[in-house]
């Protein structure tokens, strides 16, 4: 094989390896986010248990396309035992994203919603979570969420 030829291989596949690692770190940060969620607690968990000053989210899964737009609800949490500290939305990426919305049949692979806390004092305090449109459509129906509220105790330790 003559140096020439070399050249353009090795050059091929720098390319290509350089267009694989920016596809990478895309895939990363649209599944990630951009808020730092501190320890992650999932929908499914109830009471939770954080120290002064930790920083935590709670993950609900959701499918926007379909109406899932998850609110925290009146009354706010006590400010004196947790302060928002944001909340987010993020895309999962699966087969049905990468094909086009809606090519396989589906609604896409949906995502989660992070509800970012920063724990104050000791004490307790709850969080509601619901999602109107489920709650005017009388709950929850096939393809959407089990629930259209979530409450958590939160224990400040």
């Amino acid at each position: 094989m003559s140096r020439r030829w070399r050249r353009v291989l090795l050059t091929a596949a720098a390319v290509l390896a350089v267009a694989a690692t920016a596809s990478a770190v895309a895939v990363h940060r649209m599944t990630t986010g951009r808020l730092d969620h501190g320890t992650v607690f999932t929908q499914t968990s109830g009471d939770l248990a954080v120290r002064p000053g930790q920083l935590f989210s709670i993950e609900v899964s959701a499918y926007r396309g379909a109406g899932d737009n998850w609110t925290l609800s009146a009354p706010a949490p006590d400010q004196a035992g947790v302060q928002a500290a944001g909340d987010e939305y993020v895309d999962n990426l699966g087969l049905t994203d990468l094909i086009g919305f809606g090519a396989t049949g589906g609604l896409g692979t949906g995502g989660r919603y992070y509800f970012t806390f920063r724990a104050q004092s000791p004490g307790h305090t709850s969080i509601t979570m619901h999602v109107a449109y489920r709650d005017e459509l009388g709950g929850a129906f096939p393809g959407g969420p089990d629930q259209t509220r979530r409450q958590f105790t939160i224990d400040v330790r």
